[in-house]
């Protein structure tokens, strides 16, 4: 009888360790490197503001994400239609940051236009392995 209440002694024991300790319950980090990890998706649009260049017809971006994961894009709309030649999207790290030189994971963007391009507008579809959020930055590569 005495070892019974031994065994279930311990076996509360150890269920309360296990409650109490926050490491044994926290999900496992995310592997940016593996690319069929859990993915977050966003769509960003790009107009006027991101041209680069005087003859527009290249726009950049850099969306913050915190991750270095695999990269998908996909050109969802883009006015006037059939301008967009060319999509890159590729995970990188800042070069420049407004914060104190701070490097920010995120995704490089770079849209290729056909020339005339004066007013266009280009929504894209990023999806992307383990990134915690989708923020628009003042950073252009």
């Amino acid at each position: 009888m005495r070892r019974g209440w031994r065994s279930a002694g311990a076996a509360c024991g150890a269920g309360l360790f296990i409650l109490c300790s926050p490491a044994m319950l926290s999900a496992a980090p995310c592997d940016q490197f593996d690319p069929t990890g859990p993915e977050r998706s966003a769509q960003i649009t790009l107009n006027s503001g991101d041209f680069v260049d005087e003859r527009r017809d290249e726009m950049r971006s850099f969306i913050a994400t915190g991750s270095l994961g695999k990269v998908d894009v996909s050109v969802r709309s883009a006015t006037p239609g059939g301008i967009v030649r060319g999509v890159s999207a590729t995970p990188e790290v800042s070069r420049f940051s407004p914060h104190y030189g701070e490097q920010l994971k995120g995704i490089a963007i770079v849209v290729s236009l056909k020339s005339g391009a004066a007013s266009a507008t280009v929504v894209l579809n990023l999806r992307q392995v383990c990134a915690e959020y989708f923020r628009r930055t003042v950073l252009y590569y």
